[in-house]
């Protein structure tokens, strides 16, 4: 990318950028010299970008998709009061105001053992949905195709065998000789289902991206193995991602938890990015696989005794600190300081310019 010097008028507010969820705020958008959206290709084609990605995209979700309502997360044109109720398969969610997210009331799974999944499990129609409809209803809010829209595919792969089976008797699933094959196999239909989503995604909204959502571990550690992911998880998020990429698409992984036990078979995926948790060890993952994949890199949260220094030398640091040319990082908060975000934004023109 030619190296455009930095001028302080890109500092303006010239609009705002739709909160990344339904609790967030808004993000100002700046008088940047391209656009973000091309900011952001040139960062996943391991070009030096012209800033670091911050912040400057949108998350789009629907309530047309029976999902988004039910996991309490509808980020669309038209507000959306509702949250939990059934999922697309039909599985009742529970939306707690507290935590605000939702989760599957356990000890009544619709599949006990994946070897029933076909007689047990039905999937969505989604040919039925109206897509045409839900276009129309958010032309507006998706006209701005300076800023990248990422769909948000929730409750992914093990995420879903956990809704239709309980969290003790998914995890059964996944080394269960009885069980294993009929386990790869609805695997594999979850995720084709994910790609036909998909196919519509591309037809009628103009997106960049999808951002999937898939929980692979607790606080302290996987759910599962690296063998076992191999095995059973790998295969499919290679195929989705694939996908993605034949179709010029984004694959941006979210998944919760202490799982860089899992990075090595991550980095195998194919994905583009992915923002771990704070409780994985950033650095390291940054220094053996920042040229895997877009390593996505937390903001630091300041408390109401911040000053304007404590915000301004945490955004230098930040850059200095996540700077080699072909590792760039991204990075994100819900609940952005205009300060800090500023800073962030020059000071990564500033020293990107120099690479």
């Amino acid at each position: 990318m030619t190296r455009i010097p930095f001028s302080v008028d890109e500092l303006k507010v010239i609009g705002m950028i739709p909160r990344a969820m339904p609790q967030g705020l808004d993000f100002d958008k700046l008088n940047t010299p391209i656009p973000a959206r091309e900011n952001y290709l040139a960062f996943l084609r391991n070009e030096t970008p012209c800033w670091m990605p911050n912040g400057d995209c949108m998350a789009f979700c629907p309530a047309m998709l029976p999902e988004n309502i039910a996991r309490g997360m509808v980020i669309e044109a038209t507000p959306c009061d509702k949250r939990g109720g059934k999922d697309m398969f039909g599985v009742e969610w529970v939306y707690d105001e507290a935590s605000e997210g939702s989760m599957v009331m356990p000890g009544s799974p619709c599949l006990p053992d994946t070897n029933m999944w076909k007689e047990r499990v039905t999937f969505p129609d989604i040919d039925s949905w109206d897509w045409e409809g839900c276009a129309e209803r958010n032309r507006e809010f998706l006209a701005d195709t300076d800023i990248p829209i990422f769909m948000t595919h929730y409750t992914g792969l093990f995420e879903r065998l956990i809704a239709l089976m309980d969290f003790e008797n998914a995890a059964i699933a996944l080394i269960d000789e009885d069980q294993k094959e009929a386990t790869k196999e609805l695997l594999h239909a979850i995720c084709d289902l994910h790609m036909r989503i998909l196919d519509y995604e591309i037809k009628y909204f103009n997106i960049t991206g999808i951002l999937f959502h898939d929980d692979w571990g607790s606080q302290r550690s996987p759910f599962f193995s690296l063998e076992t992911f191999r095995e059973m998880i790998l295969p499919c998020v290679q195929k989705l991602t694939a996908y993605c990429h034949s179709k010029n698409i984004v694959f941006e992984l979210h998944s919760c938890g202490h799982t860089e036990l899992l990075a090595e078979g991550i980095a195998e995926t194919g994905i583009d990015m992915w923002r771990p948790q704070p409780m994985n060890d950033t650095d390291r993952l940054y220094r053996e696989y920042g040229d895997k994949f877009k390593l996505g890199i937390r903001q630091p949260m300041f408390g109401p005794n911040a000053t304007d220094e404590d915000k301004i030398n945490a955004a230098r640091a930040l850059v200095a600190r996540y700077n080699t040319p072909g590792k760039y990082v991204y990075t994100m908060s819900h609940f952005q300081d205009p300060l800090f975000r500023k800073v962030l934004y020059a000071e990564s023109r500033l020293t990107y310019n120099k690479h």
